[in-house]
């Protein structure tokens, strides 16, 4: 009978290969499906993530060992990438049994050939196993994405990207604002105990969590006293400083993480717009504003694509926040997928993209309004080379200006850098680059009207 974890990571990584599906929810629901025990729900994790974080270094591995390319099917080559992991980087897992499994994984789906093929390449590659397997250090990445990375933040910050430790990334919890976040600490880890719950320094209503499940067990998210949201997102919806009463619009919503941020910020009498271009997301953020008691009349929505226009979107805005669709290198430690979609022209495709969402989405900020840009990668052409080709005439970008949250700075080319190289961020922080400016001239002179 084949382990529940081995089966469970193997659905999981050939849906995100064949069906560009993402890591964290599909393994979610195959856990909630499986109803496994903690144990194979904790080793299922590990394969999965780790396949994905190593899988250049692993697809090299299995051509070694192989008469001529490796070209099997999606199924088998989710259970290969699986196994050499394994076999590769998992101490406690047995040879035998992680070949025997995989085999019978095949043999399920494909029958005996394709089966006879695994076990052959698999022994091969547990006859290399090391005496002592360790787990990967850092993002196996290919050598281009490594070589502009490096040229876009140089080599030191770029192996702060790409490291990963021996404990699983920690969860960043987002406290409202209406709520002490260290009742909301002592209530979590009076619920377990060997957890660990610490403030965020960044952010004054981070928390961050290790060893505490599932985060929508915890208590307090029934009663949605937190948001589950990354410290550097957290960042983005505090730099962008709503007010009560403001007019905001959120022109890449997504599925409205920074949206509630928003509302909460501009309070009963204030108004978010929420957009983006796919109204399923849209059509998620009322479920999470029920949850977390904001009332949904402050918010309107709309399906729009800024790259060509602004869509039904009227009126003049206190503040425009643009959250770009970037690559997400940034993030790719949490969601290495990426690393299978990303290619040597995605990048300058999203700067394109980018500064048309940027200059469209400009055209709504009021006199005297703010406008803040944001991608969580940290590529130059996503960044300052958006920046310098974005026509935004009559808008003051910030530079060298200090920000209200600790430690944290425009730069002298106008970029406020957040990742785990930024002091105070914490090691699994992801990389965002932020920029912003103040619209000093009225409508009326800047267009002739």
């Amino acid at each position: 009978m084949v382990a529940p974890a081995r089966y469970i990571a193997t659905r999981v990584l050939l849906r995100v290969a064949r069906d560009d599906a993402w890591a964290t929810p599909t393994l979610d629901a195959e856990l909630r499906r499986g109803a496994v025990s903690r144990v194979d729900a904790a080793l299922a994790t590990q394969i999965v993530y780790g396949a994905l974080r190593s899988a250049p270094d692993l697809e090299a591995s299995l051509a070694r060992h192989a008469r001529r390319p490796v070209k099997v099917d999606d199924w088998t080559h989710a259970a290969l990438i699986g196994a050499a992991y394994q076999l590769l980087h998992l101490e406690r897992v047995p040879s035998h049994a992680v070949v025997n499994d995989t085999v019978e994984l095949v043999r399920m789906k494909r029958g005996k050939k394709v089966a006879g093929f695994a076990n052959a390449i698999l022994r091969k590659v547990a006859a290399e196993r090391p005496d002592v397997p360790q787990l990967p250090s850092s993002v196996s990445v290919p050598s281009w994405l490594r070589d502009v990375l490096g040229s876009s933040i140089g080599a030191e910050h770029t192996e702060a990207l790409l490291r990963v430790g021996r404990e699983p990334p920690s969860i960043d919890l987002r406290v409202r604002s209406d709520i002490e976040r260290d009742a909301i600490a002592e209530s979590i880890g009076a619920a377990h105990p060997d957890a660990s719950v610490s403030p965020t320094v960044l952010s004054p209503h981070g928390l961050r969590i290790s060893g505490a499940g599932d985060p929508r067990s915890l208590p307090g998210y029934a009663e949605g006293s937190f948001a589950v949201q990354e410290e550097g997102a957290q960042l983005i919806g505090l730099l962008l400083q709503a007010q009560p009463g403001e007019r905001v619009l959120d022109a890449c919503a997504g599925r409205g993480g920074k949206t509630a941020q928003l509302i909460e910020a501009v309070g009963e009498s204030g108004k978010v717009v929420a957009t983006d271009l796919h109204e399923h997301r849209l059509e998620q953020i009322d479920a999470e504003l029920a949850r977390l008691r904001l009332d949904p009349a402050r918010l309107e929505t709309a399906c729009v694509d800024w790259t060509v226009g602004k869509g039904t979107v009227h009126g003049e805005f206190d503040r425009v926040l643009v959250d770009a669709p970037c690559t997400g290198v940034g993030t790719l430690r949490r969601r290495p997928e990426i690393l299978l979609r990303a290619g040597h022209d995605e990048a300058a495709r999203m700067g394109e993209n980018q500064r048309r969402i940027l200059e469209n989405a400009a055209s709504m900020v009021r006199h005297g309004g703010t406008l803040l840009y944001a991608v969580c990668s940290p590529l130059e052409v996503e960044g300052s080379g958006v920046v310098n080709d974005a026509d935004l005439s009559g808008f003051d970008l910030q530079v060298g200006r200090a920000s209200h949250l600790k430690s944290l700075y425009f730069g002298s080319g106008g970029g406020l850098d957040v990742g785990p190289w930024v002091p105070g961020a914490g090691p699994w922080a992801d990389a965002y680059q932020v920029y912003m400016w103040v619209n000093v001239i009225p409508p009326s002179l800047k267009y002739g009207a």
